[in-house]
């Protein structure tokens, strides 16, 4: 009898055991869990997953995913735009989540049987409303709520002071040029462009091209009130970084007249991922 209700015992504590691991595992130990291995074919999308606590459940990014510097470490499946198939196939990926201006892609990784879920993150909003698909397809809904409050601040523009405040920022320039020649400067691209408008400042461009090319007297027609010029090389040295801010020296601008030429070499101002509200917060100080 006593070995009877010994074995009972041990029976309802294995039973017990077994329905509190079910209910009580983490989302990386439940077998059942979706996107326990994710590859990130983008770094908005890398950033994304660490931000929402998936980083260890990733299994491959870019070569350009450099941030958080965690990832750096993970598998290589290629270069941004340049993804390998087979790569992100020998990873095993239960969850591949692609850019919607990847669309190729996403069709071929469906075509060889690949789960694929597209997310748009090009503009500021749509970069926050990504973060309810990476929720739900991964299962941690919560957690996307909460991470998505944090934008809630940034995005209320009824709330945006007006500055008056006329901004350029360039995207890329020839960086070999003794002077500010062939600039990409922001238009309606959707990310930069709305950042601006967040920030209380005016986009000096008011044309409809995404990212127009405009030379120095281009710049001068323009007047800037503030110059922002990103450049992200990644082999800008500091004699490099001063060639290039003294090729602003000699324009005719407000911007130059004022001091108030602005060089961004950080990564953050290129990607529309959760840094975008570092971007904001840094305009609202230069506009006050």
């Amino acid at each position: 009898m006593k070995e009877f209700t010994k074995t009972v015992a041990v029976l309802l504590a294995i039973v017990f055991a077994s329905s509190c691991m079910k209910n009580g595992k983490t989302e990386t130990e439940n077998n059942n869990v979706p996107c326990k291995r994710i590859v990130s074919t983008a770094p908005s999308i890398t950033e994304t997953l660490y931000e929402l606590g998936l980083g260890e459940n990733v299994a491959g990014v870019t070569e350009n995913c450099l941030y958080p510097e965690a990832a750096k470490s993970k598998p290589k499946i290629g270069k941004a735009f340049n993804i390998n198939v087979e790569a992100v196939a020998a990873l095993k990926p239960d969850t591949v989540f692609v850019l919607s201006a990847y669309g190729e892609l996403a069709g071929k990784l469906q075509s060889v049987g690949i789960k694929t879920v597209v997310v748009e993150q090009s503009a500021v909003r749509g970069f926050v409303d990504s973060i309810a698909t990476f929720a739900q397809t991964c299962g941690i809904e919560e957690k996307g709520k909460a991470f998505r409050k944090k934008f809630t601040p940034y995005l209320d523009g009824s709330t945006v002071r007006n500055s008056g405040k006329r901004i350029m920022i360039l995207v890329g320039r020839d960086y070999e040029s003794v002077s500010v020649k062939d600039a990409y400067i922001v238009g309606k691209d959707g990310f930069l462009n709305e950042i601006i408008m967040l920030s209380g400042a005016e986009n000096v461009y008011q044309g409809d091209m995404p990212y127009p090319k405009i030379q120095i007297e281009g710049i001068i027609a323009l007047n800037p009130d503030i110059v922002i010029d990103v450049i992200t090389a990644s082999d800008l040295t500091p004699e490099k970084l001063e060639f290039l801010k003294k090729s602003w020296s000699e324009i005719n601008i407000n911007a130059v007249k004022d001091g108030k030429v602005f060089i961004k070499t950080e990564d953050f101002w290129s990607l529309p991922g959760p840094r975008f509200i570092k971007i904001i917060e840094e305009i609202r100080k230069i506009v006050e």
